[in-house]
Parts: C-alpha cells; structure tokens; sequence
C-alpha cells in the first residue's frame, strides 16, 4: 500500500507541474510541450490507479505516463498548427481588405482577363515602411503585402 500512495503522489506532482505551464507565456512551454506534461501527468495517474487494482501499480503508472504523454504531445501539436492556420488565414484577410481600400484586388483573386488600359491613379504620399525590408508604402497601408509584416512610419 505504501508504494502505491508514493505512485500515485508522484504522477499527482506530475500533474500540478504540468497545469502550472501556461502555453500562452512567451517565456513558457510551447503547446506540445505543455500537452505531453498534462497528458503524461494524466496517463500516470490513471496508470497508477488502474495498476494497483491488478497489483502492478508499477507498471501501470510507467505505461500510463508514455500513453498519456504520447498523447497530450500530439493534442498539443495539433493545437498549434491550427493556431499558425488562424493566425495565416488573418493575415490573408487583412491583406486582402487593405488591397479592396486602395481598390486593388490581390493577384490570387483577380480574373486572368484583358483589359484596357487605365491612367495610373496619382501617386499617393508613402508615409510608411517596412522597418526589414526598408520599403515604404502609402499611409493606408497597415502591413506589407508582400511578408505580413507590421508598417510603421517615417520619421
């Protein structure tokens, strides 16, 4: 009885560590890192439990702790790649809204059409840059087409 109560204590540990990593600080585990600490938290102590009750807490609480953390990795992954997808499709959103202000459409969402030749419109004052690339854009412009990157302006 006494190894499975220090079973146990230690995959509770476990799991106390694991919720105290927060993937939201920068500083902090990223979400898979974070996801194979909770599940393998998780997995240890339902390994533990069900092991003791077969009387191989031992083992229960070592396969537990692999299963779960495999697991909590690969829920963490995911999870991440849809954040990376989300924060993509934003960019493309943004982009495309800044394009239909100007009144341009994006080279991706025009028709393959020809047309007749327009005069230029005037050439606006470009009043912001790309502080990587140094090239600069007109005031309406809130990121760069081209790299997503934040427009600040000159000074």
């Amino acid at each position: 009885m006494r190894r499975n109560v220090s079973v146990l204590s230690v995959s509770m540990v476990a799991f106390i560590l694991a919720g105290c990593a927060s993937p939201s600080n920068p500083g902090g585990l990223s979400e898979r890192e974070a996801g194979l600490l909770g599940g393998g938290g998780i997995g240890a102590g339902l390994g533990a439990i069900i092991g003791s009750q077969t009387g191989h807490a031992g083992a229960g609480t070592a396969i537990g702790a692999g299963a779960g953390a495999l697991a909590g990795a690969l829920i963490g992954e995911g999870q991440r790649r849809q954040k990376e997808n989300i924060k993509q499709e934003m960019r493309q959103e943004m982009m495309t809204q800044q394009y239909q202000q100007q009144g341009y459409a994006p080279q991706y969402a025009q028709p393959q059409v020809q047309q007749t030749p327009t005069p230029p419109p005037q050439q606006e004052l470009r009043t912001k840059y790309n502080p990587r690339t140094g090239e600069t854009f007109p005031e309406s412009y809130q990121v760069d087409p081209r790299t997503g990157e934040q427009l600040k302006y000159l000074r």
